[in-house]
Formats: C-alpha cells, structure tokens, sequence
C-alpha cells in the first residue's frame, strides 16, 4: 500500500459520497444536480463558494447550501476519523468548528473552489494558518485540477494516507501537556515545516500555562458558535492574539530563528526545544 490513493480508491469515495450529498435520501439526487451545474459554472466564472453558503440559506429542508455543506462535513469527517485533516486534533461537533478546507486556496484558483477533491475538512486553527497559502507550484491558470501523483513537494489531506507520511505523539498529565509531530516523506516534512511545527509549539505553549488556556479557550468556545463574518473584530483580535503568541516563541527559540521554515533535519516537529479525479 503506498501513500496515496490508487485510482479505483477515488473513484469508489466519490461514487459513494454521491449517494450521500444530503442528509435526506429523498433530496440527494437534487442535490447532486445542483452540485454539476454550479461546478460546471465555477469552471466558466470562478469562485462559487460564497453562492453555494447562500443557497436557500434561510429554509430549513431541501436543497440548500447549509445542509450540502454540512453533509460534506459528515462525509469527509468520517474518512478523516472525525479529525483535523492536518493535525489530526478531534473537531468538535459544531459547524464553525470545522471549517471546510480549500486545499488549493480559493483566492489563487477559484476555479476549483467547488472542486470536490480540493475540499478537506480542518480544525478552526489550521484553517485560519494555512488560509490562503500557495503551497505548491501549479500555474493558477491550471486547467485541469493536478493528478495526485503531482502532488510529491506537499502533503494533500484528500489523495494522501496520512500515517504513511506523518506521525504524531500527544501525551498529557495533570499539568503538563506536549504534542509531537513527525514527517517522513517529503509530503510530510513540509507540512510539519509549515503548519505543524506551529500548531505544535502554540499548543504546548498554551496548555503548559493554565490561565492562557483558560482564555484561549473560552474565546474559541463563544467564537465557534459563529460564522467569522458575525464576528468581524474577534476574528482580528485573535489573529491579533496568534501572531503574539509567535512572537513569544520565536523570542524564546534557543536557535534564535524564526518559528515557521526552522525544521531541522530530523523533522520533528516539537516545540519543546524551544525553552530558551472524478469531479462533479
């Protein structure tokens, strides 16, 4: 078994998930033809995303981009454990929460924005860090989204067996907290380089000091009982919040680098040496 999936693997997944694109059987087929048209308008004029969130947003029943959105988030959940398709953190049971990932960012290629192999689903965390980072070097006029044997510089949490690239460690006791995250293929080494290795060191920083945890923590529970757009300013204010947090590390670093693009050649992820094909 190798570390992405073959062919016939995707083609059975998203076979599968057409049979499961609404939550209610007797919508699926609506819901199915809904997804081509507005895929094949994307391809045409761009980034539909923002018109499937507002389909028929204000029913509560049929065909509406909530219930889509949601029942891809129960779909790919479940292929991905229930967890973080980067971190591997359990998502929480609350829409906001889990955020849907466009592997390739919309603001590079909204051509894709609906494209169903370029949909992940991320913790609210990795969400908002990766954002709209280019990771790979595919032309944004691409036409045709890339094969995932293209996909060798970087790690795809859709065509990618996340064991066969990363490893994590978490362990806990009443009062200390770390987590640890290896790679062990190009894939996975840059994605401890440019997202783990921070998740991991925020991490460890926050739930080793109890009153930083406590606030982080109740400021994401209120925040995840909204969209971003309802919270506008609390949004900022914990992007605000992050790039304090990494000023902190980077100023603790023993290595006196900067946190992100430091992995050492052993990639291990760790903060704690930081003490001073088929479409729609």
């Amino acid at each position: 078994m190798t570390g992405t999936l073959s062919e016939a693997e995707l083609r059975t997944q998203f076979a599968h998930y057409q049979r499961l694109a609404h939550e209610i059987e007797a919508h699926n087929a609506d819901t199915v033809t809904y997804l081509q048209a507005l895929y094949a308008r994307s391809r045409v004029e761009g980034d539909v995303w923002d018109e499937l969130s507002a389909h028929r947003k204000a029913e509560t029943s049929g065909v509406t981009g909530p219930l889509i959105k949601a029942a891809f988030r129960r779909f790919v959940g479940q292929l991905q454990g229930n967890r973080c398709c980067y971190c591997r953190r359990w998502l929480l049971n609350i829409a906001h929460a889990k955020p849907i990932e466009h592997i390739l960012p919309r603001a590079s290629y909204p051509h894709f924005s609906l494209y169903f192999w370029n949909l992940a689903v991320a913790c609210f965390d990795c969400n908002q860090l990766k954002h709209d980072e280019r990771w790979g070097a595919f032309p944004v006029v691409f036409a045709h989204y890339p094969k995932a044997v293209q996909f060798s510089e970087w790690y795809h949490p859709r065509f990618h067996r996340y064991t066969d690239h990363i490893s994590f460690e978490r362990r806990e006791t009443n009062h200390v907290s770390n987590v640890t995250y290896i790679g062990h293929t190009p894939q996975g080494k840059h994605l401890c380089r440019e997202l783990l290795y921070i998740v991991a060191a925020r991490e460890n920083l926050c739930r080793n000091n109890p009153s930083l945890a406590e606030a982080i923590t109740t400021l994401q529970e209120f925040q995840e009982q909204h969209s971003e757009d309802d919270l506008p300013h609390l949004a900022a204010f914990r992007q605000s919040l992050n790039r304090s947090l990494q000023h902190q590390l980077d100023g603790s670093a023993v290595d006196s680098l900067t946190l992100k693009g430091t992995l050492p050649e052993k990639p291990i992820a760790k903060a704690k040496r930081r003490t001073k094909t088929a479409t729609w």
